[in-house]
């Protein structure tokens, strides 16, 4: 398991540290506790440090937690997964933080576990965004190559072959969307039948059949990995409706995906 830094930011010290000692944070991959009594102490951590998680109070003197996302959001990262464990229950506070991107808005006070939950969650999105990273770099990094070596030409001008090996590339490299043969022949200016057609003669597979396969595979190589809980496999692969994606893995595997996990860690 890949190991994670937390920063947690508290103004209150004795809260902080019961966190820290009740947590078991080396079983759910956190090798380092980094702590802020403060907004601007949070800031200085920055300074010189690169924290994968952070856990912030909302109310504390001076700058709120709320004002702290704010910068972190426009000073640090858009994604950094952030979370708020807080006594304040006020509506207003959780759809701000919810505006900012906040991973979740947990109130005091929290069991355990109910944290380690969602620490767990948190590094499973941070997990997800970075296997979209690589997936867009690595759409990237062949579309270099074809220009590198004068292989990429306008559709028009590309064999049927090209085409689809373009397309198969580019389902590869954005599984995260939503994709359809009507898009796709679209993009490739071919009439869908004979497009599908083609598709199925040089890739195997239907382009609908292909999607569901790349999208299948990532998702078991996702589910075997760890921690990443299947709805948010799912809701990275384009499927906003968790039963139609644990239907498709069925098809797929013959099985849902916590049985394969549990078949396939053993």
């Amino acid at each position: 398991m890949e190991n994670y830094t937390i920063l947690i930011v508290d103004d209150e010290n004795l809260t902080r540290k019961a966190l820290i000692k009740g947590i078991q944070w080396e079983a759910i991959g956190i090798d380092r506790i980094l702590e802020a009594g403060s907004a601007a102490q949070a800031r200085k951590v920055f300074e010189t440090e690169t924290p994968d998680l952070v856990l912030i109070d909302v109310e504390m003197p001076g700058e709120s937690g709320i004002d702290l996302l704010e910068w972190i959001r426009t000073e640090v990262s858009e994604s950094l997964p952030c979370a708020f464990l807080t006594c304040h229950a006020s509506f207003n506070y959780a759809q701000h933080a919810l505006r900012l991107g906040s991973f979740d808005y947990l109130l005091k006070p929290a069991a355990h576990e109910e944290v380690e939950s969602l620490i767990l969650r948190m590094i499973g999105k941070s997990q997800l965004d970075e296997e979209e990273k690589q997936i867009s770099e690595y759409g990237r990094r062949w579309l270099s190559e074809r220009e590198q070596e004068g292989k990429r030409h306008e559709k028009t001008a590309l064999s049927t072959e090209e085409i689809v090996d373009e397309t198969i590339a580019y389902i590869r490299s954005h599984l995260s969307e939503k994709l359809s043969l009507s898009g796709l022949s679209h993009e490739a200016g071919l009439n869908p039948n004979y497009f599908n057609k083609v598709f199925k003669e040089r890739a195997g597979d239907t382009v609908n059949q292909f999607i569901i396969k790349e999208k299948m595979a990532l998702a078991a190589r996702l589910i075997l990995e760890g921690n990443i809980k299947s709805y948010a496999i799912a809701e990275s692969l384009g499927y906003d409706n968790y039963a139609n994606f644990v239907n498709m893995f069925k098809k797929t595997y013959g099985m849902s995906p916590n049985a394969y996990a549990d078949e396939n860690r053993r």
